[in-house]
């Protein structure tokens, strides 16, 4: 028999085991998705048989000035897969997230076919990115300092954009640095990025003008790196937009005035 439920402090070494089990990640980077983000994500699982077989988590975030949430985590053991009950879960999770205000809920797919799964579920595909590769051939000189992230993404994205608290932007850098990532930061600029020698591809970026992230990958060593972001940026004028990720308006809620579309989720566990 199975049972929805909200998780609490005392589910995290079964939480912990079921991650490992289903993820291709390293056990440091479990360890600390679980010790940063305690305070800021709702866990929800499925018992089985008086055991955790099914999990995901929702990470506080806000979106349009709203609260959201990003989906992620959504793990199952293989031997219960194809029983429905992810889908029950996510229902379950979705309810409660509406109950307490969530007005969407985003997601990016793990890979393409999951697409249709979450698309079944009620999820549009309606966030997207650009991609554009840059030259740091510039005479700038970055700032130092300690950047307000929550700040500068307001700068960087206008609107239709998950903003993150400082707390999560921090954790992301510390996780992606625990697959080799490396992080710069100046007072207008902000960057995850993973290089090979004298080139880069940024996995999150927030600055206050393109210049000053250039500045300060420059800085880095860095002579030539690939950006995505917002699919409605003029930055990426005449680049194709790409599907990255899927968005649901919660409680019964419609989509108004395209402020849904092409929403820039920004930084993902993948």
């Amino acid at each position: 028999m199975k049972a929805y439920r909200n998780c609490s402090a005392d589910d995290l070494p079964a939480l912990k085991r079921l991650w490992l089990a289903c993820f291709d990640e390293k056990e440091t980077a479990a360890e600390l998705f679980f010790k940063r983000n305690k305070t800021t994500f709702h866990a929800y699982a499925c018992d089985c048989g008086g055991a955790v077989v099914s999990a995901l988590y929702l990470i506080d975030c806000t979106l349009n000035g709203a609260p959201a949430h990003y989906l992620c985590g959504a793990s199952t053991l293989p031997q219960y897969r194809g029983r429905g009950i992810m889908s029950g879960l996510i229902a379950y999770a979705l309810k409660d997230a509406e109950e307490r205000g969530d007005r969407m809920s985003v997601l990016l797919p793990a890979n393409e076919a999951l697409y249709g799964f979450y698309g079944r579920l009620g999820y549009k595909t309606g966030c997207a990115v650009k991609t554009k590769r840059f030259s740091t051939d510039t005479c700038m000189a970055f700032k130092s300092g300690k950047p307000d992230l929550q700040e500068l993404q307001k700068l960087c994205y206008k609107n239709k954009f998950l903003l993150w608290n400082n707390d999560y932007i921090s954790f992301a850098a510390e996780y992606y640095g625990c697959y080799g990532a490396k992080t710069a930061e100046g007072k207008n600029a902000f960057a995850i990025y993973e290089a090979d020698t004298e080139s880069a591809e940024v996995i999150y970026a927030v600055y206050n003008d393109i210049e000053e992230l250039k500045a300060l990958l420059r800085a880095e060593g860095i002579k030539e790196f690939g950006l995505s972001g917002s699919a409605d940026s003029p930055l990426f004028a005449g680049k194709k937009a790409v599907p990255h990720g899927m968005i649901r308006p919660l409680g019964g809620r419609r989509e108004e005035n395209g402020k849904t579309e092409d929403v820039y989720i920004g930084i993902t566990l993948q």
